[in-house]
């Protein structure tokens, strides 16, 4: 076994002979830093419509469902779920404008947003846009004055 200091005398010894090989194996680190920090999943924006494997609220399973992006973040996004049931006896859930970009049934639309990993999201169905993230966002704050005024 070579000694500890002959070791470090040749690794000096090369290092000031090619000095280039520290720039190289700092950029190789950084890369290899870059590429494990990398967001999976797809390039969802806020305001489009995507299908999504949407945990249950019990946590019994998950079902593949619309849903709407409000947020997006390095590895989650914030959304909201989409249904065509009707929810329209319920006080969480709001009736979604018909036309809306990427939903063909008439839909309504959670008011409790919930965070799900980007790789949850499957595919785009529709870009209603920002206009629809902030119908949402009143739709949430006219649905909470009652209980703040409560």
């Amino acid at each position: 076994m070579p000694e500890p200091e002959s070791s470090v005398a040749v690794l000096t010894a090369v290092l000031q002979e090619r000095p280039w090989l520290v720039a190289a194996a700092v950029a190789a680190l950084v890369a290899v830093l870059r590429l494990l920090r990398r967001p999976r999943g797809p390039a969802a924006r806020p305001g489009e419509v995507w299908f999504a494997q949407v945990p249950f609220e019990d946590g019994s399973g998950a079902k593949d469902r619309p849903v709407l992006v409000l947020s997006v973040g390095v590895r989650t996004c914030g959304v909201t779920r989409i249904t065509s049931q009707d929810k329209s006896a319920r006080a969480d859930h709001v009736r979604v404008p018909p036309g809306t970009p990427g939903l063909a049934r008439a839909s309504w639309i959670g008011l409790r947003p919930l965070a799900l990993r980007r790789s949850a999201l499957r595919r785009r169905a529709g870009e209603p846009g920002e206009a629809f993230v902030t119908w949402y966002r009143d739709a949430v704050a006219a649905a909470d004055a009652p209980r703040a005024r409560g």
